[in-house]
């Protein structure tokens, strides 16, 4: 009879230890999918926080481009000495030489023109002169008619390389490619009218 009841508390005890263990298993693992989860969801979140910013980074670059084109579009252009189909406008510091797009290339293409070669020259002298520790920002405009022809994605394929060939050739007249920037905006900032539309703006950036 001892020999029973003996029996029978240490199958209870084997039993209870049994369920002890299953149950702390059970713990591990619920803590284990909780632990996956918050990390799942932390992933999720810094990614969402990382678009974010980006984002937040991309439309205040596009807010101060579009800030700078339409307060160019209004200023005045002064004199200019470099022939016609180039104009010159002061603007928050920054002088910013207007060339058409006629003046520079045939169309469709994105060679320059030989005449155009001297008129670059022309600018990129008087540019050193005045401002030899000047940055240049070149941007490629076109007029609103879609592309057909020419080879080029979009317009805005097109305003770029003609950006990238003007400041191509300013780097060979002694500017620093590492001083030289390069945007597009193809039709999206037509003046009144297409070949005035079609040009490359080349903005003089300095630290003073």
């Amino acid at each position: 009879m001892n020999g029973r009841l003996l029996f029978l508390t240490m199958f209870a005890g084997i039993t209870t230890m049994g369920g002890c263990d299953n149950n702390a298993k059970m713990n591990q693992q619920s803590l284990m999918q909780e632990n996956r989860e918050l990390r799942d969801s932390l992933a999720t979140s810094q990614q969402d926080l990382d678009d974010a910013q980006a984002q937040s980074r991309q439309l205040e670059f596009q807010l101060n481009e579009a800030n700078d084109q339409a307060a160019n579009a209004q200023a005045q252009p002064t004199a200019s000495d470099f022939g016609p189909g180039v104009e010159v406008f002061q603007f928050g510091g920054e002088m910013i030489v207007r060339i058409d797009g006629d003046v520079l290339f045939d169309s469709g293409r994105t060679s320059l023109k030989p005449a155009a070669k001297k008129t670059l020259k022309q600018i990129s002298d008087e540019v050193r002169r005045s401002y030899p520790n000047a940055k240049l920002r070149v941007t490629g405009f076109t007029d609103t008619d879609p592309i057909k022809k020419s080879g080029f994605k979009s317009n805005y394929h097109l305003g770029f390389e003609r950006a990238f060939a003007v400041g191509a050739f300013l780097d060979s007249q002694g500017f620093s490619s590492d001083d030289i920037s390069y945007a597009t905006f193809g039709p999206d900032s037509p003046l009144g009218s297409k070949s005035k539309s079609r040009r490359v703006e080349v903005s003089i950036v300095t630290d003073e």
